[in-house]
């Protein structure tokens, strides 16, 4: 038994965090938190002033002496006090709850904005994991507003405190075991909140992979992505069936969750309500018996019920005050990850020379999750001023191969090295401004088209002829001058006044962007496979001809974008087979002659 309320207990304190609440929402509004507690306890008084001051009002005219010339002059006096009392009342609930509002919007811009660092500052693994995204997803739904919830709820928990004091010290005149029995009866209700509420909360956490199934679902039926090949298959009417079924699974069981609680609480709320009666009957024959004054049961029916109605106020709160703990926990949770690739406290700064090349020696790398291997004992160099190709079939590993190269994971043995420097040394972010990929799944942002190049180096001002100059090099010049506001042009459909293009024409925005930036080393990964031949060829003669100290890298399952390249490595299983110039592969047996020697494309 005793095991059985220590694991309870236990289970409360985990799931009431008021001190990191308060310490966010400080974090968020410290000012107008004060600004609301201050106002809180002003409302408190000016509350209580106003009774007091009825009080008084009521003191005077029980002896009021009708032949004395000051009773009228003290009678206004009274009602004028008891008027200013609650104007200002009245003036200070507004003022507090505009000051709530505001604290409300402060903590809730706080919160939107913690998340969405935290979510950019994740190594790419947490995107290719379903539980970062069931904790993204709960977090998402605890809400902003929450943080700033528990606050104003704890404070109105100890005004109501407070005003019960005040009331119920008067049931003191009468009999000091009222008001406690009026707690003990609306325990059982608390106790009924705070039980379902952890059950509530085991429920969603249970469930959240369900609910994301359901929101991709949504998603797939209201998406422009996914809208082509749901009316090409005829999939809208089994995609929505799907999502009934799922939506109609979760409701049913919040609904189930719902009558067990409702029905708990019907009885325990009627516990309260007997109690409540009883204490009334037994005023009530107190009085009969003599026991009590006409005087006391006048008063007790007078402040009785608005005791009663305050203590389930309190009950309320407590309930509320907890179930949001609850919810904020999970956004505690997603702010208590860290980025596996964190840094390690290097900052070594990029060396400026040019004579840098990007060095593999003897990677290994395996995703996490995983126990086979995805790369074993890569080692390869990519020269500045020339053109690197990386060549195999499907599930080689060349997409991962690029994510290491660019930063987004950690290899687990072996090292990449950038000037004979191990990458481990530099800053992730500075060093990922080194390597600019167009990645196979590159992204079509809503932006005007000057905006979709800019964003390959967001970190300096935009300059016009240098965002031209690229979008002539990656030749998406020749449509973007055609739009109507030039590269001023809203791009996609997604807002008013867009441009949708071709997805070749989306894929030379993209390529446009990553010449745009400044980094050293260029990474194309299948970037042309969206163009025509002709496109293509001009393209590479371009690149060619423009890349200077930059050094190229090109994957492709075309021989026209790596016939050119200067030197290339042939992946498969995960493993560098061959490696040389295109003449050379082509007369070796292996995967390269295989995919090319047959059909060599002119």
């Amino acid at each position: 038994m005793i095991a059985i309320l220590a694991r309870k207990i236990q289970n409360l304190q985990t799931n009431l965090k008021l001190k990191r609440t308060i310490k966010l929402v400080w974090s968020a509004a410290k000012g107008w938190m004060l600004f609301s507690v201050s106002m809180i306890i002003v409302e408190t008084v000016l509350f209580l002033g106003s009774l007091y001051a009825l009080k008084l009002l009521v003191d005077e005219i029980s002896k009021i002496n009708v032949h004395d010339p000051e009773a009228e002059y003290q009678i206004v006096k009274h009602v004028v006090i008891a008027g200013i009392f609650s104007i200002l009342y009245s003036i200070a609930r507004f003022v507090s709850a505009y000051a709530i509002e505001v604290q409300a919007t402060k903590v809730s811009n706080f919160i939107d904005d913690r998340i969405h660092e935290t979510a950019i500052q994740m190594d790419l693994s947490y995107y290719e994991s379903p539980a970062y995204f069931d904790i993204l997803k709960r977090a998402k739904d605890a809400g902003a507003d929450r943080p700033n919830l528990v606050i104003t709820t704890l404070l109105e928990i100890t005004k109501n405190v407070l005003n019960l004091c005040a009331i119920g010290s008067l049931f003191i005149a009468i009999n000091w075991l009222l008001l406690p029995l009026l707690i003990v009866f609306a325990l059982p209700t608390l106790f009924v909140r705070i039980y379902f509420s952890n059950k509530q909360n085991e429920w969603r956490i249970k469930h959240t992979p369900l609910e994301r199934k359901s929101g991709y679902l949504s998603n797939l039926l209201t998406s422009d992505i996914s809208a082509k090949e749901i009316r090409s298959y005829n999939l809208g009417t089994y995609f929505k069936k799907l999502y009934l079924t799922f939506r109609m699974e979760i409701l049913q069981q919040k609904l189930d969750l719902s009558y067990k609680r409702t029905s708990k609480e019907i009885i325990t709320t009627g516990i309260g309500s007997i109690g409540f009666f009883t204490c009334i009957a037994y005023i009530a024959l107190g009085t009969v018996s003599g026991t009590n004054s006409v005087g006391d049961i006048v008063m007790f029916l007078m402040i009785f019920p608005q005791s009663f109605n305050l203590i389930q106020y309190i009950s309320s709160g407590i309930s509320i005050l907890y179930t949001n703990n609850i919810f904020i926990n999970s956004i505690f949770e997603l702010f208590d990850l860290k980025p596996s690739s964190s840094d390690q406290g290097f900052s070594r700064e990029i060396p400026v020379r040019t004579e840098m090349d990007l060095i593999v020696k003897d990677l290994n790398f395996t995703y996490p999750g995983s126990d086979r291997p995805t790369l074993k004992n890569i080692s390869l160099r990519i020269p500045l001023g020339k053109i690197i190709a990386i060549v195999g079939l499907n599930g080689a590993g060349k997409s991962t191969l690029i994510k290491l190269l660019c930063g987004l994971y950690k290899v687990d043995s072996g090292e990449i090295s950038l000037g004979n420097i191990n990458i481990n040394q530099f800053d992730v972010s500075t060093y990922r401004r080194q390597v600019s990929a167009v990645f196979q799944d590159f992204s079509r942002y809503n932006f005007s088209a000057e905006e979709n190049i800019w964003f390959g180096n967001i970190d300096k001002e935009a300059v016009y002829q240098e965002i031209v100059k690229a979008s002539e090099n990656a030749g998406a010049s020749s449509f973007i001058e055609k739009l109507p506001n030039g590269y001023k042009s809203m791009m996609g459909k997604l807002f008013e006044d867009g441009h949708e293009v071709s997805i070749g024409q989306w894929q030379k925005l993209a390529i446009a962007r990553a010449l745009y930036s400044e980094a050293r080393f260029l990474i194309l990964d299948e970037a042309t496979s969206a163009l025509d031949a002709l496109a293509e060829k001009e393209l590479f003669e371009s690149f060619r001809k423009h890349i200077g100290n930059r050094a190229a890298v090109i994957i492709s399952h075309r021989h026209s974008a790596v016939k050119h390249a200067d030197y290339i490595y042939v992946l498969s299983g995960g493993q560098i087979l061959q490696e040389g110039t295109d003449s050379d592969l082509l007369n070796m047996e292996g995967d390269y002659s295989k995919l090319f020697k047959e059909n060599i494309e002119v």
